[in-house]
């Protein structure tokens, strides 16, 4: 079994081969169209095929394969790391020039000048290069139409950066039901054609004004560096520009680049995606618990989606959780995994409750209920705990011993000066000037948690799936102890949450604008109340035997009523 890391790797490759392969295909069917001649068909097909392996071809796709390697590393780094924190404008305006940001800017540059020097050589033209002979010069002339499109390549990437990466996040698409790659891209190809040719005017209108207020500025850096004349007339001129033409073949080559980064970035989206079996258990092996563990990272998302497949279909698996280690007869499976799903569960629930400016916090609502142990134990009276000295090690009392060899009045110091020093930047970023850039947005912070709500999804589903099919596949009773620690958790999530979306409850602060935040908070909310109605209603004839607290009980009320929308 592979490594956190290896996964990655392993499938960056695999997404990268995929990319350069649809590439290549995109700029063989343009040479195949371009060239097209009915009439003398034998002509247009050796033509064709003499372009294909031209050394400019070659040349051309080994450049664009070696930058769109690194940019492919660059653009999955967003996932193999935890989504940094910018909840300040000051914070947002400093991500901007990160060395990350900068490297990726250069390569989406680089990345539209050979694309656009590619389709412009496989078009048989010679607008990719800057020298001409003049015709009443002798000399060298510059030909400024080529200047015109090359310039236009590297616009257009640091366009499609700067929309796509600094004023939108980055996320991963997982799709409801996984398909096959090629049934994916069948789907998805027809939309990016589309939306390249679309979303490409808009780019090539500001680059038409770009070039016309500041179109003479590089013009006259490449003529003096190459020792160029200047013949024809000047781009930089609207009835120029408009009488010339070029900025028809820049819109054309321009929605060329844009359905290869679109079709890059759905490649990504798909090989990334890929669901992947993680073992239940093994010591030298990434588990799913290890995955589950990295809510924040890439292998967390693979860890939970697996989590919610195997609950639904891998009865094999599913069994393994049931089961109890030999020698010891403890219910070692199913305690690390409730373990890592209500840790991923709480600390999102932390996170809201935050939000929501509540007087108790998740965790303390939960500490009675569960271990702070590496095993998960049943909600049992404290008497338990004396029948054995091996349990009397357990004993929630032991919990309360400190450490009293530490300097208290240091301690209490510290804290002090802490506290003094927090209290005077809370009152300094309040000032009018220093609060709009040091104050913290809107709901910039909300929607941060929300983006990162998917595994949280698939946990809630997964674990509410297993603990239905533990009323008939769990023959040691090891799910049904912990039933109420499970539903406990799901509804103070789910709590916490109907202060997000309720009318009255909803803070002024909190209100989301963010139209993927919306539909993320929505399936969470759905997720919660879809789980907690799978397991209420499979045990609906044992749920008074459970024991739960005052509110929990009245809470799922509604759920066994079948009255909650």
């Amino acid at each position: 079994m592979e490594t956190k890391s290896e996964i990655f790797s392993q499938r960056l490759v695999k997404a990268v081969v995929w990319n350069i392969t649809l590439q290549i295909s995109l700029a063989v069917v343009l040479v195949f169209f371009i060239q097209v001649d009915l009439i003398h068909p034998i002509s247009w097909i050796i033509s064709t095929f003499n372009d294909i392996f031209s050394w400019k071809m070659a040349l051309n796709a080994i450049l664009l394969g070696l930058v769109s390697f690194f940019q492919a590393y660059l653009y999955g780094s967003y996932f193999s790391v935890p989504v940094p924190k910018y909840f300040t404008r000051f914070s947002m305006f400093l991500n901007i020039f990160s060395v990350q940001n900068i490297i990726f800017s250069t390569l989406y540059a680089l990345n539209g000048y050979f694309t656009m020097s590619l389709y412009s050589s496989l078009a048989k033209s010679n607008f990719n290069i800057l020298k001409k002979k003049c015709e009443t010069y002798d000399g060298q002339c510059l030909a400024e139409q080529s200047l015109f499109l090359q310039f236009g390549g590297m616009w257009m990437g640091l366009y499609y950066f700067t929309s796509a990466h600094l004023l939108s996040a980055t996320v991963l698409t997982f799709p409801h039901i996984y398909q096959e790659k090629f049934q994916q891209i069948k789907l998805v190809i027809s939309n990016i054609v589309a939306m390249g040719f679309q979303h490409s005017v808009t780019p090539v209108i500001y680059y038409c004004i770009f070039y016309y207020v500041w179109g003479n500025k590089p013009r006259n850096v490449v003529s003096e560096v190459y020792s160029l004349y200047l013949e024809d007339p000047p781009l930089d001129n609207i009835f120029n520009l408009i009488s010339s033409g070029i900025w028809i073949g820049l819109w054309f080559y321009t929605s060329l680049y844009f359905i290869s980064i679109y079709t890059m970035k759905t490649v990504f989206n798909i090989v990334l995606t890929e669901p992947m079996k993680f073992p239940i258990e093994g010591d030298a092996q990434f588990t799913l618990n290890n995955a589950l563990s990295q809510r924040l990272q890439f292998t967390g998302y693979l860890g939970a989606q697996d989590l919610k497949y195997m609950s639904l279909m891998d009865y094999a698996r599913r069994s393994q959780i049931f089961t109890l280690s030999q020698p010891g007869g403890h219910p070692r499976n199913w305690n690390n995994l409730l373990e890592k799903c209500l840790q991923m569960i709480n600390q999102f629930n932390s996170e809201l409750d935050k939000m929501n400016n509540d007087s108790h916090s998740v965790e303390a609502e939960n500490t009675h209920n569960r271990k702070t142990f590496n095993t998960i134990a049943p909600l049992t009276p404290p008497s338990v705990y004396s029948r054995s000295l091996r349990n009397m090690a357990q004993s929630p009392n032991l919990l309360e011993l400190k450490d009293h060899n530490k300097n208290k009045v240091d301690d209490t110091f510290a804290t002090a000066i802490k506290e003094e020093f927090k209290n005077f930047l809370l009152k300094l970023s309040q000032k009018p000037g220093i609060n709009y850039f040091f104050g913290e947005l809107v709901d910039t912070k909300l929607k941060f948690i929300l983006i990162q709500a998917q595994p949280v999804i698939w946990t809630c589903e997964g674990l509410a799936y297993i603990v239905s099919a533990s009323l008939k596949e769990d023959k040691y009773g090891v799910v049904q102890n912990d039933l109420p620690i499970v539903l406990s958790t799901l509804i103070y999530l789910k709590q916490n949450l109907d202060k997000l979306t309720k009318a009255g409850l909803v803070p002024r602060k909190h209100i989301l604008n963010d139209v993927l935040a919306i539909k993320i908070r929505n399936a969470l909310l759905s997720s919660v109340k879809r789980s907690l109605y799978k397991i209420i209603m499979t045990f609906s004839k044992f749920i008074h035997e459970i024991p739960l607290d005052p509110d929990v009980q009245i809470a799922i009320q509604s759920f066994l009523s079948c009255k909650e929308a």
